[in-house]
């Protein structure tokens, strides 16, 4: 069996350890920090990839929320609504919102795709650690969770002008939110390296 050497992230401890099986779990001699454990296998996690942009497609055309305020009604769809913003002269705040809340989200679930179902099929593409130095750093500026919480915060300020009504739009992005989430959580990069748990 391989070997590769690695540092505890806790104290820093230098240690060459086997290449992982599938159910081992190792942790630091000194602090007892967890040095690795296994990911979920891959093809949970592609799954719940496809299915994060599944959801995202919806999100181009279902309302978030329906807003009557003394007879008027008024539907936006999250698109409509980041616009609405742009053209009110709040031109950064959307770019940053649209690209920190859906695209980067959406651009780091594909990156893993490429990396992961070439790995399913049980090869490994020549492109992994760029595509995974790219995968981290959208990752680092995804903040999809910030922006549910913001829209949250958003439709319960409007609830008192008005009678409002949640819309198909907003249920789709929680879950949009939550399968991104899950896929992150999932995924243990450490398993991308290591030969004996790619899945075949």
């Amino acid at each position: 069996m391989g070997k590769k050497t690695t540092a505890c992230k806790d104290c820093g401890l230098l240690l060459t350890l086997p290449l992982h099986r599938r159910h081992h779990q190792f942790r630091c001699p000194r602090c007892d920090g967890l040095i690795y454990r296994r990911g979920e296998p891959f093809g949970f996690i592609i799954s719940m990839a496809v299915t994060t942009l599944i959801l995202f497609i919806p999100l181009t055309f279902l309302p978030i929320l329906d807003l009557d305020i003394v007879g008027l009604r008024s539907q936006a769809t999250l698109f409509e609504a980041i616009w609405r913003v742009y053209e009110d002269g709040y031109r950064f705040i959307a770019i940053i919102s649209m690209a920190t809340g859906l695209l980067l989200p959406v651009a780091a679930t594909t990156l893993l795709l490429a990396i992961l179902v070439p790995l399913q099929l049980g090869r490994r593409p020549k492109s992994v650690a760029r595509y995974y130095r790219l995968y981290e750093t959208l990752l680092d500026w995804g903040m999809v969770e910030v922006y549910l919480i913001g829209v949250i915060v958003a439709i319960v300020k409007l609830h008192k002008m008005g009678t409002l009504h949640i819309g198909l739009g907003l249920i789709d992005f929680f879950f949009f939110a939550l399968t991104f989430y899950i896929t992150t959580i999932w995924f243990n990069p450490d398993d991308i390296w290591n030969d004996d748990v790619l899945q075949k």
